[in-house]
C-alpha cells in the first residue's frame, strides 16, 4: 500500500495556450519544486481521435460542463438558450466538449506524468480552479490566466485555462495509457527524496 501511495501518478498536459506562451519550463518546475517526479514527458500535437477518447462523452461529464455554462450565463443575467441555442444541459455540454476538442487539437501540447505522494490531489492544488478567474494566486491558473466561462461561451470557445490535470486516481489510470506507452515512463529516485520522505 505504501508503495502505491508513494508512486501515485497524474496525467498533466499544458494546452496550446500554455505552450504558445512559453510556460513549459515554469509549469514543470512548479511540480518538481513541490517534490513530484516527472515520470515521462513529451510534446504531442494531439489528434481529434485521441481527444475524443480523452474527453468522455458520458452523460455525467456533459451535464457537468453544461451546468457550468448555464451557471456562468445565469450569473450575468443572460439567457443561456438565446446564447447557445438550447437550454438542455446535455446539448450545451456537447457543444462545449466540441469546442474543447477543437482547441486542444489545434496545436502542440506538452504532456507529462507527475508521480509522488498524493500526486493527483497535489497536482490539482498546484494547478488551481478550472475557471482561471476563480483560481487562487500562487496556482498556475491563478498566476497565468484570468479567462472566464462567460467570455469563452460568448466567443463559442472553451475556457483557456492553460493546463489539464487528472481529477481522480481512476481518471489518471484511464488517461495515462491514452497518452503514454509503458516504456515511455521511468522509475528513478530524485536526489532529494530521502531528505523529504526518509
Amino acid at each position: 500500500m505504501l508503495d502505491s501511495i508513494r508512486h501515485e501518478q497524474s496525467l498533466v498536459f499544458l494546452k496550446p495556450d500554455g505552450v504558445q506562451r512559453g510556460l513549459i519550463g515554469e509549469v514543470i518546475a512548479r511540480f518538481e519544486r513541490a517534490g513530484l517526479r516527472v515520470a515521462g514527458a513529451k510534446m504531442v500535437w494531439p489528434s481529434r481521435a485521441l481527444l475524443e477518447r480523452h474527453y468522455p462523452q458520458d452523460e455525467g461529464f456533459l451535464l457537468t460542463i453544461g451546468g457550468k455554462t448555464k451557471d456562468a450565463f445565469d450569473a450575468y443575467g443572460m439567457d443561456v438558450k438565446k446564447e447557445t441555442g438550447t437550454d438542455d444541459l446535455l446539448e450545451i455540454g456537447t457543444q462545449v466538449r466540441g469546442w474543447l476538442i477543437g482547441y486542444v487539437s489545434s496545436g502542440p501540447v506538452m504532456a507529462f506524468v507527475c508521480e509522488g505522494i498524493h500526486a493527483v490531489s497535489v497536482v490539482r492544488k498546484l494547478v488551481g480552479d478550472t475557471l482561471p478567474y476563480r483560481a487562487a494566486p500562487g496556482t498556475i491558473r491563478g498566476d497565468y490566466s484570468i479567462d472566464s466561462p462567460t467570455v469563452a461561451n460568448l466567443m463559442k470557445r472553451p475556457v483557456r485555462n492553460l493546463i489539464h490535470a487528472s481529477g481522480t486516481i481512476e481518471e489518471a489510470a484511464f488517461e495515462i495509457p491514452l497518452w503514454f506507452q509503458p516504456d515511455e515512463l521511468y522509475d528513478y529516485e530524485r536526489a532529494d527524496e530521502r531528505a523529504m520522505f526518509g
